[in-house]
């Protein structure tokens, strides 16, 4: 959960092609809004000479000046097409750290990709919203992998016969887990298309480039040819797909609105003690409305935030790894838990210490494996985490094979053995999705894949028709493990969506998807579960369990115990009582106090709303229909 911080550095990188901003010293506006000042880029209307010109050397602009303006219209042609990305090298000033070079690929540099999409009522869809490998798929020089998101077409009054195409991405790296988010826009028409206008504006918590940045230029860009007449089958199959996405979209209203509803005395403090600067997106779902606090960047509110990924880093362990065992449980019985890690992943079955280790254990980071100290009481769940001196070597390992083996070169055993005494380990929850893959290929075949069927039995029941992940890169060119330590891209509406899933017992209508007896043990409950994580807060230690951390909460006389999945930075997934769900996605490096992580306002908002300790409401306020008895349904 808690990566290592280090000192930023504060520098501009500016160039003929692209202009890098860096936190401390952006060269406009920006750097208050990105801060925590009052001052945004100004709107700039992008003309059609800043998309045809070769070179541009500008920075940030309002997001707004990409997005269609007030007198827009409809575009004059559809778009169906790909574009080939050329890699947009970055003239650099001064000279950044040398840190700015990462596994001896360049971070200043836009990636070579090819982006397929598609127009239908006036959106832009990507024909993939899975990560698509740049930087890391050949011998490119950019560090940079890419995932897009569906945006809009539309011409404006001046622009002649150029239609005009805008979408939201983000930059990512298939070995790790944040994302740089921004927006692009080109210029299209009869079969030509214009260079690519980009900024990025927002990102989540790096790990190996350590600077916070932000990022503006212009990607040379060239129209590959059409797609063939028998792709239009194709497209009709991903048209109804998006279809299906929209029409199971969460709703989402702004916060004012939630505040108007309760009051905004019960609203008071919901963020904690989290530094405004480093929040990226805050909002809380109550009674089937997601109301989002804010979603915002350099240039302004973050555009199409609801359909924006965001790199959560480590609460794809929650999200994805234990949804995947409780779908296996489900599928499978819940013997699966008793299974044993050695006997589904070979490479590890002769060593002494992993032949005890059940899935139960590793789901609980209790596997009994770690190069932490001996010293358990008092416990601290992150003793030997990233002073493990084989992690660095692991994590930037790319393949499956070439991580385990790792594992096993480098797997001291504690003294207590398995599922006895927490301690976080990343490798501990990627292994464990090896075995839940192999467990799955002895029940459905050697083709089956742990991702697909999570896709396939959870997400796109529930309404979420695109899941991208990072996963292993294997030289034969096979699509990898998915990495499930970290490396899920949810959108704000997937997050939701398994959360309310979690929250109504892993059940939709009428079908169980999930292992229910495990839910039920893990929702909001009185007496402690889990293992001891020697994290404290206010209202006493949280506790870990089956991927939750487990926050304690206390009124008076009355205790409970919530889950919430947390990553790297600061981002948090809170099932909360009363069925409400609390969401912030953040960037936080620092040494907070645990303030990224301390969710105690989210639990005292909710404890306003829907009392579930007894306490008293504020009063004159509405009553807010979500009680501790009763779920909240799953929309669609």
């Amino acid at each position: 959960m808690v990566k290592s911080s280090s000192r930023r550095e504060s520098w501009v990188v500016c160039g003929a092609a692209v202009c890098l901003l860096l936190a401390g010293c952006l060269v406009d506006a920006a750097c208050r809004a990105a801060t925590g000042g009052s001052a945004q880029p100004p709107r700039r209307v992008l003309l059609p000479g800043d998309f045809l010109r070769a070179e541009w050397s500008g920075g940030l602009l309002a997001n707004s000046a990409f997005l269609p303006a007030a007198d827009a219209l409809l575009a004059h042609e559809p778009f169906v097409g790909a574009l080939a990305l050329h890699e947009t090298a970055m003239t650099l000033k001064p000279r950044p750290p040398a840190t700015l070079r990462v596994l001896g690929r360049s971070v200043t540099i836009f990636p070579a990709v090819s982006l397929a999409f598609f127009s239908h009522d006036g959106d832009l869809v990507p024909f993939t919203q899975e990560v698509i490998r740049g930087g890391t798929s050949a011998e490119r020089d950019s560090y940079w992998d890419i995932i897009v998101q569906p945006g809009k077409i539309w011409s404006e009054p001046g622009d002649g016969e150029w239609s005009r195409a805008a979408f939201p991405f983000a930059l990512v790296n298939s070995i790790e887990g944040e994302t740089h988010n921004g927006i692009a826009s080109f210029l299209y028409k009869a079969g030509r298309v214009s260079n690519l206008r980009f900024q990025i504006v927002q990102q989540t918590a790096p790990f190996y480039v350590k600077q916070t940045f932000f990022a503006a230029g212009l990607v040379r860009t060239t129209l590959l040819a059409q797609p063939a007449s028998q792709d239009a089958e194709r497209i009709a199959a991903l048209t109804k797909t998006y279809v299906q996405s929209l029409a199971s979209a969460v709703r989402i209203e702004d916060w004012s609105q939630l505040a108007s509803r309760v009051g905004a005395n019960r609203l008071v403090g919901f963020d904690g003690r989290m530094p405004g600067r480093d929040i990226v997106m805050a909002g809380l779902d109550v009674d089937g409305i997601f109301y989002l606090e804010e979603c915002a960047s350099a240039g302004g509110p973050l555009p199409w935030c609801d359909r924006a990924r965001f790199g959560v880093w480590s609460a794809t362990k929650a999200l994805a790894n234990e949804t995947a065992l409780l779908r296996l449980a489900q599928k499978y019985g819940p013997s699966v838990f008793e299974a044993k890690i050695a006997d589904f992943v070979p490479q590890v079955a002769q060593h002494a210490g992993w032949q005890r280790v059940r899935f139960e254990d590793a789901i609980d980071m209790a596997t009994g494996i770690g190069s932490g100290s001996a010293t358990s009481e008092p416990n601290d769940i992150n003793d030997g985490y990233l002073s493990d001196p084989s992690y660095d070597s692991w994590y930037a390992a790319p393949s499956v094979e070439a991580k385990l083996k790792i594992m096993v070169d480098a797997a001291p055993v504690y003294p207590w053995g398995p599922g006895k005494v927490a301690r976080y380990r990343d490798q501990d929850m990627f292994i464990l999705g090896v075995a839940m893959n192999n467990f799955l290929r002895s029940k459905e075949g050697p083709t089956a894949d742990l991702w697909s069927m999570l896709q396939h039995d959870v997400f796109e029941p529930i309404g979420i028709y695109y899941a991208p992940t990072n996963r292993t890169i294997e030289a034969d060119g096979s699509a990898g493990q998915p990495l499930m330590a970290y490396g899920y891209y949810p959108t704000i509406g997937d997050m939701v969506k398994i959360a309310r899933l979690y929250e109504s017992g892993g059940k939709l209508r009428d079908t169980q998807i999930l292992y229910a007896p495990r839910i039920a043990a893990l929702l909001a409950h009185p007496e402690p579960r889990g293992l001891p994580t020697g994290e404290h807060f206010a209202f006493g230690e949280t506790r870990y369990s089956n991927a939750f951390w487990l926050a304690p909460y206390r009124s008076g006389a009355c205790q409970l115990y919530y889950p919430r999945m947390i990553g790297w930075g600061g981002n948090i997934v809170a099932l909360l009582p009363g069925g409400m769900v609390g969401i912030r996605i953040a960037k936080s490096q620092e040494d907070d106090g645990g303030a990224s992580v301390n969710t105690d306002g989210m639990v005292q908002v909710a404890e306003r709303l829907s009392p579930s300790c007894g306490g008293p409401m504020v009063p004159g306020a509405p009553a807010v229909k979500g009680s501790a008895s009763s779920s909240i349904e799953i929309s669609r």
